[in-house]
Order: structure tokens, then sequence, then C-alpha cells
């Protein structure tokens, strides 16, 4: 099974890797001893790519990272310490929505449906054979970090399975694609089963009456909710795809973003180009650069709005509002919904 590389044709960009999978490997390798700085060098990622957990970081950033992590550790199960040690906020939402699923079966299916939310290039599936069920999985960069990023996720899912059950699971065997140089009984021993590797795929292997196991909180309601939210977030990343033209443009509005900064004529200094250059590259696409700023201003404003410590007329100043009405008129006009009611339909009493 086969991952494709993170674009549509050669003119548009996805939203390919989610931020949360990005923060959390850098803090690994920032509390062993790798600094920001030298990581920044590297990778070309910024601190507006990993300052947020929500946040879309391109496959050839994250393959570089994990490149570098690779290259720092080449002989310890760096993987299996990230899938030990991770929060599994890791792994966005998907954690906290799986929990509330019938049982193991359904849990995997929850992250089958959902894999584009975590990765957009990522493939997985459940192959099952006779009696055995295989959660096989793959991503573009296992090749550029020989396969760490893949293996740690993968240890991170097993993990919240074990977890999310008061009834004991076990898996057959696990299998990966990458030759390893590291003792194998790292992985054993985290997996509790046999390991191999150079098997051509990713897979966890479970015998097929494993999956009945009850999920610890299965919540039927709770579960339909969190489907109906994350098939609408599915549906957004179909449609969040932007030409590779205005790529330097919306990092610099992003940048600037994070100084508070969503003034046209900043966004395209920050891009090294003209206001006019700015507008006409942005009206060649199909927009405006006043409605790319837009779009920056919407995300950040709604991610303020899920904090219950900041009111609402400081998420409008934060984004660039000094008038709280009109703040409320643009945020309405966005989405139909005033910053209020949108703050009570999404989060409800958490905000």
């Amino acid at each position: 099974m086969d991952a494709e590389k993170g674009t549509i044709n050669a003119n548009f960009v996805k939203p390919e890797t989610l931020g949360s999978i990005v923060t959390t490997m850098l803090d690994f390798a920032v509390s062993h001893g790798m600094s920001l700085t030298a990581i920044a060098q590297v990778t070309d990622l910024s601190a507006v790519d990993y300052a947020r957990l929500d946040s879309r970081i391109s496959d050839d950033a994250v393959g570089n990272l994990m490149s570098v992590i690779a290259k720092q550790w080449p002989d310890t199960a760096i993987s299996m310490e990230i899938a030990r040690s991770a929060p599994f906020t890791m792994l966005g939402g998907l954690a906290q929505g799986a929990q509330f699923a019938h049982d193991i079966e359904a849990m995997l299916g929850w992250f089958l449906t959902n894999q584009t939310i975590i990765a957009d290039q990522s493939a997985v599936q459940l192959e099952q054979v006779e009696s055995e069920v295989a959660m096989v999985v793959a991503h573009p960069c296992e090749s550029q970090d020989q396969g760490i990023l893949l293996e740690a996720a993968t240890g991170l899912i097993w993990r919240l399975l074990q977890e999310s059950t008061d009834v004991e699971i076990s898996l057959l065997r696990v299998e990966f694609a990458i030759a390893k140089p590291v003792p194998i009984e790292a992985y054993e021993s985290f997996f509790q089963a046999p390991v191999s590797f150079q098997s051509g795929r990713n897979a966890l292997v479970f015998s097929r009456e494993s999956l009945s196991a009850p999920a610890r909180d299965a919540n039927p309601q709770m579960f339909r909710f969190v489907e109906r939210h994350f098939a609408e977030l599915r549906q957004q990343l179909k449609s969040d795809r932007y030409p590779i033209a205005l790529a330097e443009l919306r990092r610099g509005i992003m940048e600037n973003a994070t100084q508070g900064e969503y003034g046209a004529a900043a966004a395209a200094a920050k891009a090294n180009i003209s206001l006019r250059t700015a507008q006409r590259l942005a009206k060649q696409h199909g927009t405006s650069l006043n409605a790319l700023i837009d779009e920056i201003r919407l995300a950040n404003a709604k991610s303020f709005l899920g904090d219950p410590e900041i009111d609402i007329t400081t998420v409008g100043e934060i984004v660039g509002y000094t008038d709280a009405r009109a703040f409320r008129r643009a945020f309405k006009r966005w989405t139909g919904r005033s910053p209020k009611e949108y703050r009570k339909q999404t989060w409800g009493d958490k905000a």
C-alpha cells in the first residue's frame, strides 16, 4: 500500500500533516537536547508552523524534521520512546473521539474513516485474512525518516487501544516496512508481541475475536456528535487547498498574525513583494488579498474563541479589530453566526 505525495497536480497545495504531530516531535527533540534554531535551519520550519496544534504542515517539512531526528539518534528506538511518552493530543482530537466508540473494532474504523485529518496523504486500511485483522498504514515520508513517524503513530494508537478497555487485548504480531539498526527488543517490549522489519508493510495484526473488546467509555450519543464534527472537518480539508503561487504570501500573513498584524501592506512586505503585486497575484488566482487575510483572521478567531478565559471583545482585538461591533459583524459575515453563538454551539460549556 502506497501513500502519494501531498499535492494536487503541479498547481495546488493540500493541507498535509496535522501540526500536533510536528509539535510533539519538536517537543521530544528539544527535551533531548536539540535546539529549535538548529532544527529550523535544517527543516525550514518557522515558529508559526509549530505554534498551533491544528495547523497543517507540508509532508516535505515533516519528512525533513523526522530525518533530522533519525540522524541525531541512529542507534535508539526513538519511535518507541515517542509512542510511550507522547500525549494523545499528537493525534489531534481523534484520540478523544475514538474513546467513545463501542469496541476496539469501532475504534480502528474511526481512525480509518478520519485518517486524512491526521495526515492528508496517509493511507490506512483494515485487511482481514481468515481469523486475522491487520491495521495497515503508510505515509509519503516513511522512506525519508526511516519509518519513525509511522512507527510512533502506530505505537500511540496501540497504547490508546490498551488504555481504552478493561479487557486485556493482545497483538498477534507487528510488522514494519523499514529495516532498523536498533535492537528489536525495544519494539517487542513496547508491543508485547513479535515484531518484524522489512516486511513490506506497517501493520498491527490482531486476532478477529480481540476486536470485540468493549471500550470503557463507550457513549453512542457522544460518538455520533464527534462523528458529525469530524465529517465537517474532512469536508473542509477537501476544499482547503490553495495555489502554490500564493504560498509565500499566505505564510507572510500567518507570520504577521502571530504579532497581531493583519494589514494588507504588511502582508505584502512580509512576502517581499509590493502591495500592488500582492493584490494582482491574489486576483490572478481567483481571490483577493483581503480575503486571504480574513481566512487567517477567521481561523485564529475560532481558535481563541475556544478559550473561556478570553472574552469576545479581546478576541476581536487580538485578530485586529479595535471596534468590538466591527468584529462581530465581520465574524457573522464569515460564518453566519455571531462570535457568541459560535462559541456556545461549538465549544458549549468548555468555553
